[in-house]
C-alpha cells in the first residue's frame, strides 16, 4: 500500500550559516525561508538525419527568503557584510521531519527602510553545488498535527 503524503506547514525550524559554533542562528528573524530552483536548458540542436539533440539541463538552487534586520553586534547585517564572498556552510531545517545542507555564497543583506517600522531583507543566496535534502526519522513515525493541516 502506498504511503499517503501530507502537507506540512514550514516551522518550527531552523536556519544556520557557518561554521557550527562560530556561525550565526537567524532563525528567529527569518519570516520566509527556502530553497529557490532555477533550470537553464540549452537550445536543442537539429542535426542532418532528421533528428534532434535535446539541450543540456543545468540545475542551481539559491538560499532565499526575508530576514528581519538587527543592527546589534553579531546579528545578520554585520555578519553579513564582515563576511561577503565567503562560501560558507547551511542547515536549513524547515520543519519536523527534514533537513537541507549545503554551501551558499554570502552577499550583503541590505539595510534600512521605513522609520519606525521593523524593516526587513530579502535575501538570495546562490548555492555552490547542489543541496542535500535529507529526511530526518520522526520518533513513532508522527510528525504530529503541527504542520498537517490540523490547526
Amino acid at each position: 500500500m502506498a504511503t499517503k503524503h501530507r502537507s506540512q506547514k514550514l516551522g518550527p525550524g531552523e536556519l544556520y550559516l557557518g561554521e557550527t559554533g562560530s556561525g550565526i542562528d537567524i532563525s528567529c528573524q527569518m519570516t520566509e525561508a527556502r530553497i529557490q530552483w532555477d533550470n537553464d536548458e540549452d537550445d536543442a540542436v537539429p542535426v542532418l538525419c532528421g533528428d534532434t539533440i535535446p539541450g543540456d539541463d543545468t540545475f542551481t538552487a539559491t538560499l532565499a527568503g526575508v530576514v528581519y534586520q538587527d543592527m546589534m553586534a553579531g546579528g545578520i547585517i554585520e555578519w553579513s557584510w564582515d563576511n561577503k564572498g565567503e562560501i560558507v556552510p547551511f542547515r536549513f531545517v524547515p520543519a519536523t521531519g527534514a533537513e537541507i545542507t549545503g554551501k551558499v555564497k554570502v552577499l550583503p543583506v541590505d539595510l534600512g527602510g521605513e522609520v519606525k517600522k521593523k524593516n526587513t531583507s530579502d535575501i538570495e543566496w546562490p548555492c555552490l553545488d547542489e543541496p542535500v535534502f535529507t529526511a530526518i526519522p520522526v520518533e513513532g513515525g508522527d510528525l504530529g498535527d503541527d504542520g498537517l493541516g490540523g490547526e
